[in-house]
């Protein structure tokens, strides 16, 4: 008999109540926003022997650079043309947390319109999807995120006086500052898996095996925090960047978050920091992440979340199942 705690985790089919007519104001809110994972049935599986197309990030900015760029662009235009006095603060940290939950709402779908097109990875097992009891709690998670990360930048960095510009050095910026925030990510989330006392807080994370991009947000409140919030800021202290910068990086940042947790079976790279790696085969792609989750505390590997670097430098770094070199590919332009 399933005990009332596996009817409250994430699992295949725990979705069944998005067919319910009645249904709390909210979670009818959340059903018709999209943002939940497409039912199984609607998702199509293929066999071992068809090849996993690669997204590149060539790809991949066609989409993402002209929403990454859209705070900068707006900024810059107003600073220009209307008024050189840019708004305090608290404007705009709301005006960034406004267009960060516009972006993540529209990502989220994106990725489940990918999900009814490529499928998921290990498909001959279900995903899990999210259960009416933990609606709201993944809801409100991701809010948390979408507040937090708007607000790291404000912080740190925002001077209402200074003009918006961007280097042309920007995409190095970026790649090192990723590298930089991941050297962190990783031995924190190494930590969380070889210390006891700290998988107490990762724990929960990890009870999905085979997640679906909105479980990003199923988590523990203090692993949120560090994650979302302080690892960040540290790297920012390591390596510091402008507030256009950090806004870029933050909405790249948050796509990639999002889509390592979707287990679409795609050879989904990263953005950030894939173009500069890949040469090295020290990329990371999003079954990485999705093999991580099928491990539980001591047994896991792929702790990277933006790379493989650290996870190859300090011998966690596992293989590759559907997303091998030579399963892949490259003749489909993914839109």
């Amino acid at each position: 008999m399933t005990s009332m705690a596996n009817l409250n985790r994430p699992r295949p089919g725990a979705d069944s109540w998005l067919k319910s007519k009645d249904l709390p104001l909210g979670h009818r809110v959340i059903r018709a926003l999209g943002v939940l994972a497409p039912h199984a049935e609607d998702v199509p599986k293929f066999g071992p022997e068809t090849k996993v197309p690669v997204f590149s990030e060539w790809n991949q900015a066609v989409y993402l650079v002209p929403c990454a760029l859209a705070p900068f662009t707006v900024r810059y235009l107003y600073y220009n043309y209307v008024d050189q006095s840019m708004p305090n603060a608290w404007t705009m940290w709301v005006m960034l947390f406004s267009y960060t939950l516009l972006f993540g709402l529209s990502f989220v779908r994106f990725l489940n319109r990918l999900a009814l097109k490529h499928g998921y990875l290990d498909g001959g097992v279900g995903r899990d999807t999210v259960p009416f009891s933990q609606t709201t709690k993944v809801a409100l998670e991701a809010i948390g995120g979408l507040t937090l990360r708007p607000a790291l930048a404000v912080l740190c960095a925002y001077d209402p006086q200074a003009k918006p510009e961007l280097s042309l050095w920007l995409p190095f910026q970026l790649f090192i500052f990723t590298l930089v925030e991941d050297f962190y990510y990783y031995w924190l989330h190494r930590g969380c898996h070889e210390a006891e006392s700290a998988w107490h807080f990762h724990r929960l994370h990890h009870t999905t095996k085979h997640p679906t991009t909105m479980l990003l947000g199923y988590a523990d409140e203090i692993q949120e925090c560090f994650d979302i919030f302080l690892v960040p800021f540290v790297s920012w202290l390591t390596y510091p960047l402008s507030f256009d910068a950090m806004t870029v990086w933050i909405i790249l940042h948050i796509s990639i978050q999002l889509h390592g947790h979707s287990g679409l079976r795609l050879h989904y790279g990263t953005i950030l920091t894939g173009p500069f790696l890949r040469p090295f085969g020290l990329e990371i792609v999003g079954e990485d992440h999705d093999l991580h989750h099928r491990h539980g505390w001591k047994d896991s590997y792929n702790y990277g979340k933006q790379s493989n670097m650290w996870d190859t430098l300090f011998g966690t770094r596992g293989e590759r199942i559907e997303c091998a070199p030579d399963h892949l590919t490259h003749d489909k332009f993914i839109s």
